[in-house]
């Protein structure tokens, strides 16, 4: 849906700041209470064969965590994502943000002392999400990548950080983050010697009203 205004009703002699991408972050203290490590090494155990997709090295799992009783309980976590999901609809102004949700894809990821995610999209589904289960120091941060090309001029003369390239991020066990899928985002490499654990997941709105 494209927004249409006069020219009249433009802030006059201000900028406006025309494109902006939803991103949405929560903090919990409480992450066993949601997912453990018993559950990530029981599922790693069953759906042992890693998948290549954005990583380069390190594990992740097959999209289909949670749908065998053997990978643990992990409706605690769906439950938690879907508060936040509606959250999330209703800031960006969703006219129905009691819709229903349907996940698309559920999957861990666990890297290692220099493994990375590359930049990449999740085209083909309404919104993703990453929860952190365990974030050591120097484990590498998340990044989000901007759209379109960038003005240099405007990014390193004007003081406009939010214009340039990379969007990036250190996260903490227990963030949860909700973003369109489209939204080009990676993972810079670990550098602990311990792993970096988080959950990725896609949601797809049943019903979506315009």
């Amino acid at each position: 849906m494209a927004r249409e205004i006069q020219s009249n009703e433009l802030p006059q002699g201000e900028t406006l700041h025309l494109f902006a991408d939803p991103l949405y972050c929560y903090h919990t203290d409480h992450v066993e209470d949601l997912v453990t490590l018993d559950m990530i090494e029981n599922t790693r155990k069953h759906l042992f064969k890693s998948q290549q997709f954005s990583n380069v090295g390190g594990y992740q799992s097959s999209h289909l965590v949670g749908q065998d009783d053997k990978h643990g309980d992990w409706s605690k976590l769906y439950a938690h994502v879907e508060e936040h999901m509606r959250k999330y609809l209703e800031q960006n102004g969703c006219r129905y943000p009691d819709v229903k949700m349907k996940g698309s894809g559920l999957w861990i990821n666990v890297n290692g002392r220099g493994h990375y995610n590359k930049p990449h999209n999740h085209v083909g589904t309404s919104f993703s999400g990453i929860f952190y289960v365990q974030v050591p120091k120097h484990s590498g941060g998340l990044y989000f990548m901007r759209g379109s090309q960038q003005n240099g001029h405007i990014e390193m003369m004007c003081s406009q950080p939010e214009y340039g390239p990379l969007f990036e991020i250190m996260p903490s066990a227990g963030d949860l983050f909700l973003f369109p899928s489209e939204l080009v985002h990676g993972v810079y490499p670990n550098y602990s010697k311990s792993d970096r654990i988080s959950v990725s997941f896609n949601i797809n709105i049943v019903g979506w009203a315009y």
